[in-house]
This record gives structure tokens, C-alpha cells and sequence, in this order.
């Protein structure tokens, strides 16, 4: 995100934040070595399944989906080069039920009742898109994860919910 004012009006969400007070189902986890993670962003299972994740790659599917990133369960610094995120070895929080901001790629159309994918490679590899996004993205379509309406364009952000 970038910050293109200083009023004091808050952003509408940010990554990875809960959206609202619905029934959750939200679990821990560890990264796998040498991954670099983001809230918001959408984790799949890694070496060890049901102890640790990493981000979705090609070969990835549905049912490797161990949820979304949840913000402020991992407390994070910027590196040396400005990015905030974690890096390999952290214990990090999943929603894997529930309505949550995720990051979303700049083609997806995230409207009411659509279908989610996650995208499994190149620079939005962990983002979510619509299940009709044509881009040239590699996804899968996420069993019970739906699109609300809610989105945030300028942050690159939407409410999905998980069943």
C-alpha cells in the first residue's frame, strides 16, 4: 500500500484483517523454510501438513488450501528492502472459516457470489481472482470461498468469505 495522503480518514481494511464477528475457524502455523509471506495472502499446506505452510505453486490444489493469512498474528517489521512480510520459520495465524480482507490481483472482478480462486504462480502467486479472471495467471478454484462485494481497489483488497 502506498500512502498517498495524511488525513485522518481510515482505510476501508487492510490485509488480512477480520472483517467482521461471523463464526471463525482460525489455526496456526509454521512457514516452511525460505518463505515470504504476506496477511492476506493464501497459504497452502507445506513439508509437513497440519504443522506447516507455504505459498501456493503450480501443482497446487484446492485441497491443499489451508487458509488465509490473518494480520496482527505474526508481528512484522519492514526489511532492509521496505517489504513487509514473514520470512521462513514463523508461526503465523490462518482463518480457514470466516470473512476476512484478502489480497487480490488487480484483474480480478471480486463481486457478490463469485467464485474464488487462488493463484498459484508468478507475482500474485498467494493472491486471490475471480473464477472467470482470464489473465494469464495459473489458479484453482477454492471449494466453499466466495467473493462478498466488499472490495478496496486502491489497496488491492476484498472480503472473502470461507464456509
Amino acid at each position: 500500500m502506498v500512502q498517498k495522503d495524511y488525513g485522518f480518514q481510515q482505510p476501508l481494511g487492510l490485509p488480512g484483517g477480520i472483517y467482521d464477528l461471523s463464526d471463525k475457524d482460525i489455526v496456526s502455523r509454521t512457514t516452511d523454510p525460505g518463505v515470504s509471506a504476506k496477511p492476506g495472502m493464501g497459504l497452502v499446506k507445506g513439508a509437513t501438513a497440519g504443522e506447516t505452510v507455504k505459498l501456493p505453486a503450480t501443482g497446487s490444489t484446492a485441497a491443499d488450501f489451508e487458509g488465509i493469512f490473518v494480520h496482527g498474528s505474526k508481528q512484522m517489521e519492514h526489511n532492509m528492502e521496505g517489504a513487509v512480510a514473514c520470512d521462513g520459520g514463523d508461526t503465523v495465524v490462518l482463518m480457514r472459516k470466516g470473512r476476512i480482507w484478502a489480497l487480490v490481483a488487480d484483474t480480478a472482478t471480486p463481486t457478490y457470489g463469485t467464485g474464488a480462486a487462488l493463484i498459484l504462480s508468478g507475482d500474485n502467486a498467494g493472491k486471490l481472482t475471480d473464477t472467470a479472471d482470464e489473465e494469464e495467471n495459473s489458479k484453482v478454484a477454492l471449494t466453499g470461498v466466495t467473493f462478498t462485494g466488499k472490495a478496496d481497489a486502491d489497496n488491492g483488497i476484498a472480503v472473502v468469505e470461507m464456509k
